[in-house]
């Protein structure tokens, strides 16, 4: 290149020449990226390259675009707004998420004020930076105390006293169920929860379905109940299979969520009912899948809140003259699923309450509602009337009752035994046992046996094992009988801890119960073709109180017991308790997988087993070491007390 044509920033003689060059510069030199000399018409490296030297004088401005500068202001403000309210949920900051606060940072009567615009838009020294000095980052590093500690952002002193109103909370992340999706679920629903919670009529629960909206709430801002128990029906149903077991937690999460929201929501209609059915019936499905999934604390606090919310909407008094007049014209299919859902909590709570003993919550003496109709003729559209509980009781007709109703009608007496327990308890504990007690006793074996004898007619134990609640009415019916025999054992030994001479009485009983852990245990091996996914939830807790009846028998041998036991109180061989303990225990392995009532009363029994073991290894060692040392075993009379047989903790009636 010509030497005339070259250009230098600095001269060696003269002043000191600008960096930048007056004027553009040509397209050739900005497409190659070189210095340009800006020398016209033609620079040198045009001229070194013999082509045509071409400026383009109507280029863009450089820097950002008027207006821009503005706006990011106000996005700076935004984002220093959410940032004083709430740090930590930094999740939820969006820039684009909030239009009018964006555009809009400061409302109308704000305190705050906004930083001064600056003099022309293409000067960026005015902008919040995290790099600028006296923006709301203070450098890279601050010193305290001569060390050096990370950057921490500081808040302008214009925002530190003002407060802004709450933010509303951010909704939850909703599951993903698209149509396919919600149609295998409610066919889920109805194959495996149903026949265990039979609360719905099918047709019009798919009639209600599709008018059901996917938003949470409806137009006034009012959650949706029929979501929510939509979300409680998916939920349970999910619990119950392999299939959906991602999806499981994130959707028991936000039906409680929802359930949570309709709960605070408060209804200012006068007319209107204070909770709506939909909303106890979500409750109750989720206290279902609480029992089987989660533990029993969190499902015995979901139980109690639907059991007020059934006395809330005074389910118990449905068919009560005045509200039989208020019924009229209504539905009767709404009307039976009101009753449904109550009988439902009835049974909840008096199996919920057979654990540790508690106090039961729904009394018997207050109820209004007459037995479910049967479960034909309520999917038909046109349910029976039946009638009152007291009635089936106090009358010696055992007619053909649902499933449910028989469910029903043992429950209430498992629920009186678990009564007349307590009460036993109250009258040993001041120290004198009332005449009523054997009055009461007998009464309920009585009916246990009536009951049984109903069921036996009615529904063959062939036939139970097709439908869940009619195999769960026998086992229930068993579960009585042991618990009845339990109390009259605690109520054995009086005084001083000093057993009295053996009753007749208490010999039958302990027959019978051992009669009827038998009973279950034989049902638990035929219930292995069924299929466990559509066993009853609280199946566990009679299968795990047959076990643990069956294991103290055990202990006991057959020469012991014949020589103190009357004739007749023989017990079978120890290979066929073996067998019967067994079955219980592989039912409740199975079962553990998707309910952890089996995985704890599992636990407990495997427990019971080893100690047994244990104690079984040490008696056929000591009469070893007996004869090693010379001595003979005395031939004392045992005393087969039930204090000597371990009994299961977990697991008390």
């Amino acid at each position: 290149m010509p030497a005339s044509r070259r250009t230098s920033s600095t001269c060696v003689d003269g002043p000191p020449q600008p960096r930048q060059l007056p004027g553009s510069a040509c397209e050739e030199c900005r497409k190659r990226k070189l210095r340009c000399d800006r020398q016209r018409p033609q620079c040198g490296t045009c001229a070194d390259a013999g082509i045509v030297c071409e400026v383009n004088h109507n280029r863009l401005a450089r820097g950002p675009k008027k207006g821009d500068l503005k706006a990011l202001r106000s996005r700076i403000v935004a984002l220093e707004r959410r940032l004083s309210l709430d740090p930590t949920n930094l999740d939820t900051l969006s820039l684009h998420g909030d239009a009018d606060l964006l555009q809009h940072p400061l409302s109308a009567g704000s305190t705050c004020a906004t930083p001064p615009a600056p003099a022309s838009d293409g000067d960026l020294s005015q902008v919040a930076s995290p790099r600028t000095r006296g923006s709301i980052w203070e450098g890279d590093y601050h010193t305290h105390n001569g060390q050096l500690s990370p950057m921490t952002p500081q808040i302008p002193l214009s925002m530190q006293n003002f407060k802004f109103p709450p933010s509303p909370p951010t909704p939850p992340k909703r599951a993903l169920i698209h149509d396919l999706m919600r149609a295998d679920l409610d066919q889920l629903y109805f194959d495996r929860v149903h026949p265990n919670v039979p609360i719905f009529n099918q047709s019009r629960y798919f009639a209600l379905s599709q008018q059901t909206p996917l938003s949470a709430h409806h137009p006034n801002n009012a959650p949706n109940p029929r979501l929510c128990l939509q979300y409680a029906m998916w939920t349970l149903a999910m619990a119950l299979s392999s299939q959906f077991e991602s999806y499981r937690d994130t959707l028991y999460k936000e039906t409680k969520q929802m359930l949570e929201s309709l709960d605070m929501y408060e209804n200012h209609h006068p007319h209107e009912s204070p909770v709506c059915i939909e909303e106890i019936q979500a409750w109750l499905l989720l206290a279902f899948y609480e029992f089987s999934r989660t533990n029993y604390k969190r499902g015995w606090v979901t139980a109690g809140r639907a059991f007020r919310l059934v006395q809330l909407a005074r389910l118990h008094e449905i068919d009560s003259p005045e509200r039989s007049m208020l019924q009229q014209g209504e539905d009767p299919v709404l009307v039976e699923e009101r009753r449904r859902t109550f009988w439902v909590a009835y049974c909840l709570d008096r199996f919920i309450s057979l654990k540790n003993q508690w106090p039961l919550t729904l009394m018997e003496e207050v109820i209004c509602t007459r037995l479910p109709s049967p479960e034909l003729s309520f999917q038909s559209g046109q349910p029976i009337q039946m009638c009152f509980l007291s009635e089936a009781i106090a009358s010696g007709d055992h007619g053909l009752f649902s499933p449910l109703a028989e469910s029903v009608v043992l429950a209430t007496v498992c629920g009186r035994t678990l009564s007349h327990t307590l009460v036993a308890n109250v009258e040993r504990t001041y120290g004198s046992t009332s005449a009523d007690f054997w009055i009461r006793h007998e009464w309920l074996a009585g009916m246990v046996n009536k009951r049984l004898d109903s069921l036996v007619q009615s529904y063959p134990v062939v036939s139970a094992a097709a439908d869940p609640m009619l195999f769960f009415a026998y086992m229930l019916a068993h579960t009585t009988t042991i618990n009845l025999c339990k109390v009259v054992e605690a109520g054995d030994c009086q005084g001083n801890g000093q057993q009295q001479a053996w009753d007749p009485a208490v010999f039958d009983y302990q027959k019978r119960a051992l009669r009827a852990a038998r009973e279950i245990a034989a049902l638990t091996k035929a219930h292995e073709h069924l299929g466990y996914f559509k066993a009853h939830i609280f199946l566990p807790l009679s299968i795990s109180l047959a076990a643990s009846r069956l294991l103290s028998q055990r202990t006991q041998t057959i020469n012991d017991l014949a020589a103190q036991v009357p004739e007749g109180f023989l017990p079978t061989t120890e290979t066929e308790y073996d067998g019967e303990i067994q079955s219980c225990m592989d039912a409740l392995r199975k079962m553990q997988t998707f309910n952890n009532l089996a995985r704890e009363h599992l636990h407990t029994l495997e427990i019971v087993q080893q100690q047994q073991q244990q104690q079984q290894q040490q008696q056929q060692q000591q009469p070893q070491q007996t004869l090693l040392m010379g001595h003979v075993p005395s031939q004392s009379p045992i005393n087969i007390s039930h204090q000597h047989i371990p009994q299961i903790q977990l697991c008390t009636y």
